[in-house]
């Protein structure tokens, strides 16, 4: 298991809305205090757990080139879809390594309608 940095790009982190669509949501994976380069990573996920207890495994692209430790996912339609606390993490498989990251969490809100 690695460490995980998650970073929500949205107004606020508090102004996550039931239904948001591609909300970009990035990991910084690290081992220790160090970036861990997975630019040789063959898969690379962010595994999001709904509040509802329901999983979903998206498969994460590169930010840059990898070698910054960071993979990234844009939420489609379904994936925000009940207000609560989410968690999220990281998963790459690379020939010399494969492994989780640590689980984050975030906040979703309700809508009035």
């Amino acid at each position: 298991m690695f460490n995980s940095l998650i970073n929500i790009a949205s107004d606020s982190r508090n102004n996550i809305q039931v239904n948001a669509i591609n909300l970009l949501i990035e990991l910084e994976l690290r081992e220790g205090y160090s970036v861990l380069n997975i630019s040789t990573a063959t898969t690379k996920q962010i595994i999001i757990k709904k509040p509802n207890g329901n999983v979903i495994t998206n498969t994460a692209g590169f930010t840059t080139d990898g070698e910054d430790g960071l993979i990234y996912y844009r939420t489609v339609s379904g994936d925000l879809s009940v207000s609560g606390t989410y968690e999220v993490q990281g998963y790459i498989a690379m020939p010399t390594f494969t492994g989780y990251s640590t689980i984050n969490t975030f906040e979703v809100y309700d809508n009035l309608s």
